[in-house]
């Protein structure tokens, strides 16, 4: 009879497919079923909340901000690298600790938000955050709203640009205002059709996004800006409580090695987490860093602070610039 670990897929890309990246060759290698159990991060934390006692979720993906929160509220337990000996192949910024050093998360792969523009409409290819502000754009530029995943992690990169904090973002807020924003999007796709029909013609978007519409044959071109695309990843960890651990720790394991790291990569144009992997020259060319850069290339949020000040700065957003 084969062993079975349950794990709960919150992934943020709509193209995220994990069957063919990781649970196929996964079970083809241990014998070990996997039931996916599809959905979004905030409802995987509902659902291990209700389930504390009694988790029917062994292992379970999130995003960034979540996954801390997650760990503040001990419904995931610690990742212990001898039994998930995968970790030691991992870069730093793949391996999440808490305040004692234990591990409460590790990454299955980074994307980014960028600059994106319509190569044909742009005459001057933006090159920083800061030109979004440039004259050509006024009126036909977007970035996701708050409500999306990198919205609040995009705030906090313009709050850094104008010198001030979340916890101090009007000035930030002011400056947006001038950005005679065309539309906001709260998924990637209503941001992807803002660009196809032409509405706007620059904006922050993301990586995989963009890659998507050149494929499609739009004129996009993805920048990294100069201070770092913002960085964001999906991670994987295990559940609290959960009476199938060993079955989890290994499913864990085999996820963050080479092989998948190198499928999803080649797939989904995700940065790995895993040291030296070989990717493609097609693949190198669209990670979230960019073709020559590396993780330490991103802007990667502070977590923390994002969560910490979300409810007061999406207040201040939906007060200063959504209500005009």
């Amino acid at each position: 009879m084969r062993r079975q670990v349950d794990y709960f897929c919150a992934a943020q890309w709509p193209t995220f497919t994990p069957p063919l990246t990781i649970i196929d060759p996964f079970t083809a290698a241990t014998g070990i079923r996997v039931t996916p159990e599809p959905g979004v991060s905030a409802v995987t934390l509902s659902k291990l909340l209700q389930q504390r006692d009694a988790p029917v979720l062994d292992a379970v993906w999130m995003d960034g901000g979540v996954s801390e929160q997650a760990a503040a509220q001990g419904v995931i337990a610690a990742i212990v690298p001898e039994r998930v000996p995968g970790i030691a192949g991992m870069v730093d910024e793949g391996v999440y600790r808490d305040g004692d050093g234990d591990i409460f998360a590790v990454s299955t792969g980074f994307y980014s938000l960028g600059i994106a523009y319509n190569a044909n409409e742009v005459g001057t290819p933006p090159a920083s955050w800061n030109d979004l502000w440039n004259d050509e754009l006024a009126g036909a530029v977007t970035f996701p709203s708050p409500s999306n995943a990198m919205g609040v992690p995009f705030l906090a990169e313009i709050a850094k640009l104008k010198q001030t904090t979340l916890s101090e973002i009007e000035p930030a807020l002011e400056d947006i205002k001038k950005l005679q924003v065309a539309a906001y999007f709260d998924t990637a796709g209503a941001g992807t059709n803002l660009f196809q029909s032409g509405e706007v013609i620059a904006g922050a978007h993301y990586a995989s996004s963009a890659f998507a519409m050149r494929d499609q044959g739009l004129p996009i071109t993805f920048v990294v800006p100069r201070e770092g695309a913002i960085g964001g990843d999906i991670r994987l960890h295990l559940t609290a409580n959960t009476p199938r651990m060993e079955a989890a720790e290994k499913f864990v394991d085999f996820a963050i090695g080479k092989e998948p790291a190198k499928c999803m990569a080649e797939r989904i144009y995700v940065g790995p987490a895993t040291r030296d992997v070989e990717l493609s020259d097609d693949a190198r060319q669209r990670m979230p860093w960019g073709p020559e850069g590396s993780v330490a290339s991103l802007s990667l949020p502070d977590w923390n602070d994002i969560n910490a000040n979300r409810s007061s700065v999406i207040e201040a957003f939906n007060r200063a610039i959504a209500a005009r």
